[in-house]
């Protein structure tokens, strides 16, 4: 190694970690979308919800692919524009035992993956679901291997070389721009995900209510008449519970001597489970978007708590 290549191996050392790094915030991402779009467009109906389309999962694989896409591609021009320059030796160990140890670990996944479809064939659960999603795992392991496989035995100084790597990426930036707008359009946008977490606070400050109105009737046979009585002692229920996030008052209206309604405006729906959003208090708290009224009965009447009942 002469002194030029020796002076810069820390820092073609740092663009092969680097562009390691971003190759898996890249790979694992575009299988995570491509995953949710599978669980979206072809579910199964056996399945259950951890392995059925969920908005979180897709929002981190759009967050990750846009920004590790480019940091791939910005470091690997940084190491062929060393590898022209001869700067970087292409058979300098830390390249070779990279290159090495992703063709390791993409050909255990396309081992893996096939391995999974002979069993799940074996065991009666061969769908076309999981067919889709081995498809794509498979995929993208043989896409990096090949590329990997090639990138190892290429000679930088030939003219063919560029030419190659173009047809060979084109094609790449081409199929992860269309999973990414893909995502993007099923992809739960941030409005909405603004609204939900609103949604979910109150759902929070009913579930306070709740407890403290139990808790009431239980020491007092009786439901308070408004919720101010909560606030103090033994009960101590905080006064921003009674409130909506934009300061208003939640409204609580007495049915009987054993139930009650809790009454607020919401901003969305938490019975549509097709939008991949596992929405905290559906069994308790059921209710659309809009001013709605949930009906209650205290516990003692009804052992573990009812579902509430909308009133609209």
């Amino acid at each position: 190694m002469s002194d030029l290549q020796s002076s810069q191996s820390p820092k073609f050392s740092f663009f092969y970690l680097l562009s390691l790094i971003a190759l898996i915030f890249t790979a694992i991402p575009a299988g995570l979308i491509a995953f949710q779009l599978i669980n979206k467009w072809l579910p199964d109906p056996l399945s259950g919800y951890t392995v059925g389309y969920t908005s979180g999962s897709l929002k981190f694989g759009l967050s990750a692919l846009l920004i590790a896409v480019p940091v791939y591609f910005w470091a690997v021009q940084q190491i062929n524009r060393g590898l022209l320059k001869k700067e970087l030796d292409r058979k300098a160990d830390l390249r070779r035992w990279l290159i090495y140890f992703i063709l390791l670990v993409t050909a255990v996944v396309m081992l893996g993956w096939l391995i999974a479809i002979f069993y799940r064939y074996l065991d009666g659960e061969l769908t076309g679901q999981f067919l889709a999603k081995s498809a794509v795992a498979i995929i993208i392991a043989a896409v990096i291997f090949l590329f990997y496989r090639y990138d190892l035995r290429r000679d930088p100084k030939a003219t063919v070389d560029g030419r190659n790597l173009r047809w060979f990426a084109w094609p790449v930036i081409i199929g992860l721009t269309a999973l990414f707008i893909s995502g993007f359009i099923i992809a739960e946008s941030p409005k909405q995900a603004r609204n939900r977490r609103y949604d979910e606070k109150l759902i929070g400050n009913f579930y306070q209510i709740d407890s403290a109105l139990n808790v009431y009737y239980q020491q007092n046979n009786r439901l308070p008449a408004s919720l101010d009585e909560l606030l103090p002692s033994p009960y101590f229920l905080d006064r921003q519970a009674i409130q909506i996030s934009d300061g208003q008052i939640i409204d609580y209206k007495l049915v009987d001597e054993t139930k009650y309604q809790l009454c607020a405006t919401w901003r969305t729906s938490n019975l549509d489970s097709g939008k991949g959003i596992r929405t905290i208090g559906i069994e308790k708290w059921p209710h659309q978007a809009g001013y709605q009224c949930l009906e209650q009965v205290i516990w003692s009447d009804v052992k573990g708590g009812p579902a509430a009942r909308p009133v609209f």
